[in-house]
């Protein structure tokens, strides 16, 4: 039976580090291999967690175990004329480090991206940490609508039986939140956009028609009617992240890196369709009025087993 990374479920640390990666001209496979081989090590030497996940040209280079439906990430526009997207940015390879020490997770990374030069480049790399009790900067709760611990290797993993089985696909994004228009708001109309209480993260009945739940929650039948079964649900492991620039006043960005894992692709992509207006519901989420996603890409986490193989 496939084992899934171990990471994807392990309860995280308060330090987050993501590094995302794609090959330049001349890079040699064998080396990236190996590089790959020493950053697992390091992090179990650690005891840090580490998620690699490889985008649809990596992983067709390093095995053929490759899942069903595995497509890029591409820009998705509203056609509202607001000019809202979720930006694509594909790249190749994605690690995702967190532990309790910082130090450990940064030194981590910094060796891995240092051997790999001359090989990949580094495209983005964004730190996160977690903010109260599981806080967005925004004040809501986030990961409310994540299944029961135990069925969360239902909901995220590839079944038996199956190409890449247990395996994950990844959707890593990082958004970025206009806090200043949504803090003119007040709580009332806040909760109205996310559809959901902010003290206790409580449903709202009845949902706006743009609400951010109803977009998000897909249902048997109408998305968001609590009266039908839940469907394609998906494992949010969300942080938020802060970047003060000193050299600009007080200009600072603030937002969220959504990190979320499913057994299969195109229940992310049918959200995003639908939170831009372009799926089942016409309406657009508001809650891309506020934050919108700077960077966007699909990854697929393989199997321990099959992770060795394609390292070997």
């Amino acid at each position: 039976m496939a084992t899934p990374q171990p990471a994807i479920f392990n309860e995280m640390g308060q330090h987050q580090w993501y590094v995302h990666l794609r090959r330049v001209d001349g890079a040699d496979l064998g080396h990236i291999k190996g590089v790959i081989t020493q950053t697992r090590a390091a992090a179990a030497e650690h005891g840090i967690n580490l998620v690699i996940g490889f985008g649809p040209t990596l992983l067709a280079d390093l095995t053929d175990d490759i899942p069903d439906d595995f497509q890029p990430f591409d820009t998705i526009s509203s056609d509202d004329g607001s000019g809202r997207e979720a930006k694509g940015t594909q790249e190749e390879l994605l690690f995702w480090l967190n532990s309790p020490a910082k130090d450990q997770v940064w030194k981590t990374k910094f060796d891995a991206r240092t051997a790999l030069l001359g090989h990949m480049e580094v495209a983005r790399e964004t730190s996160t940490f977690i903010y109260g009790d599981s806080l967005d900067m925004t004040g809501f709760i986030d990961g409310t609508g994540n299944p029961e611990p135990d069925r969360e290797p239902e909901v995220a993993i590839v079944p038996e039986g199956s190409p890449g089985a247990g395996g994950s696909f990844i959707l890593a994004q990082r958004w970025v939140h206009d806090l200043d228009g949504w803090n003119e708001m007040s709580v009332e109309e806040q909760e109205k956009v996310f559809g959901r209480t902010k003290p206790d993260s409580e449903r709202l009945d009845p949902q706006e028609d743009y609400s951010h739940l109803s977009h998000v929650e897909l249902r048997e039948g109408t998305t968001a009617d609590d009266t039908k079964p839940k469907r394609n649900e998906i494992v949010r492991r969300s942080t938020p992240y802060a970047r003060d620039d000193a050299t600009a006043g007080n200009n600072s960005t603030e937002g969220l890196y959504f990190m979320a894992f499913c057994k299969e692709q195109a229940p992310f992509r049918e959200r995003l369709a639908d939170m831009y207006g372009l799926g089942d519901s016409s309406v657009r989420d508001r809650l891309t009025d506020f934050s919108n996603p700077a960077s966007g890409s699909f990854y697929f986490a393989p199997s321990l087993e099959t992770l060795d193989a394609a390292l070997s």
